[in-house]
């Protein structure tokens, strides 16, 4: 009876770290999925151009469209 129970508590506990390592590879995907949707957000700016701010535009060298168009 007692392998028996040990046996179940091994598979709990296996059962338990995958769970673990399966949020930790969510959380990361999770992240990295932000990171893409922001990029694309900045992409998207660019190409429809969206005026910037004063401050920014200073700070930065002056964008231009797909036709050399500065905006």
């Amino acid at each position: 009876m007692q392998e028996r129970i040990d046996r179940l508590v091994n598979l709990v506990e296996r059962q338990h770290a995958t769970i673990v390592e399966q949020g930790q590879q969510i959380a990361t995907l999770t992240e990295h999925v932000g990171l893409l949707a922001q990029s694309v957000a900045l992409l998207l700016g660019e190409e429809t151009g969206v005026a910037l701010d004063e401050r920014e535009a200073s700070a930065e060298p002056q964008r231009t469209d797909m036709d050399g168009n500065p905006y």
